[in-house]
């Protein structure tokens, strides 16, 4: 902006010596409003590019929050199977048996943690460099089947079956982020499995759609959600089972659901949720065509 103005001053210096009519208060007059206009042009600028850098610096913020919440969500549950499984190898009166079940809880989790922490390091790396390392050409089933191994010991511990269709479709998908949605998907219909029901179960299904996208449900036989809480429940700290006396044993501070509308938004997608009380819910996530991911994403 200095060059600018340097040079309009002296192309009106330079054309008022060819204009016998103009004077040189006129001239000064000139030479004071292109001043005046570079300045706005100037301050216009900064305080343009200081508000895009403001918006920058929170939505890092946001991103490294949102980041470290999906951390420590997904890393509680395996801690805290290592840590009962440690607990069981400290009693003096173990079983042989008790303590080989134990070291395999110990081993699965402990492996769980490390491809855990791979893939949420990933996925850092892809919020901060844009690397698409992770998308993959996979069998949805594969990637489900994954997801439900690393809940074995949950899923038994709470007497819950879970199906995975061995039809699904082949995609190109973010496999992080659809582990981490599966993950918690499935976690949430094992922990709200319903009691009184003599068969507990979660199931994922998948189909392919005509336009080159997928469509995948995971369904369950639970509790249900209250329909009034069914807006709410992809909100960060919010429990739709919080008043239920039925889901004291339950742990979480109401992450795990926004870490899945977090991802799904990720991967341009779409979750949408089906539930009634006492007869279960149906998580529906729609994932667009490779080629039409990120047209959408804000």
């Amino acid at each position: 902006y200095q060059l600018l103005g340097e040079i309009l001053v002296r192309f009106v210096q330079s054309e008022s010596e060819t204009i016998a009519a103009s004077t040189p208060a006129e001239c000064i007059a000139v030479i004071l409003r292109i001043q005046q206009a570079v300045s706005m042009l100037l301050q216009e600028t900064v305080e343009t590019f200081v508000g895009l850098y403001t918006r920058t610096i929170a939505d890092q913020h946001d991103r490294l929050e949102q980041f470290t919440r999906m951390a420590a969500h997904e890393w509680r549950q395996p801690l805290s199977a290592v840590t009962t499984a440690t607990a069981v190898l400290r009693l003096p009166g173990a079983s042989s048996e008790q303590r080989d079940i134990s070291l395999g809880i110990l081993e699965r989790n402990v492996k769980r943690l490390i491809d855990m922490t791979v893939t949420l390091e990933r996925i850092a790396r892809i919020d901060a460099q844009g690397d698409n390392a992770l998308v993959q050409h996979v069998e949805l089933t594969t990637v489900a089947g994954e997801a439900a191994r690393q809940l074995r010991e949950m899923a038994q511990a709470g007497g819950v079956v879970v199906e995975v269709a061995a039809d699904m479709p082949t995609v190109t998908v973010d496999v992080g982020r659809l582990e981490l949605v599966l993950v918690n998907l499935i976690s949430n219909g094992i922990k709200y499995a319903d009691a009184q029901k003599s068969q507990r179960r979660v199931e994922i299904t998948g189909r392919a759609l005509a336009d080159g996208g997928c469509v995948l449900e995971v369904r369950d036989n639970g509790l249900g959600i209250p329909t009034e809480q069914i807006p709410h429940i992809f909100r960060s700290f919010t429990r739709a089972h919080a008043s239920d006396e039925r889901t004291t044993h339950v742990a979480g501070v109401g992450l795990g659901l926004s870490i899945v509308a977090d991802c799904v938004r990720e991967m341009s997608g779409r979750v949408d949720v089906e539930s009634v009380v006492g007869e279960g819910s149906v998580f529906r996530l729609r994932l667009p065509a490779a080629s039409e991911r990120g047209k959408g994403r804000n």
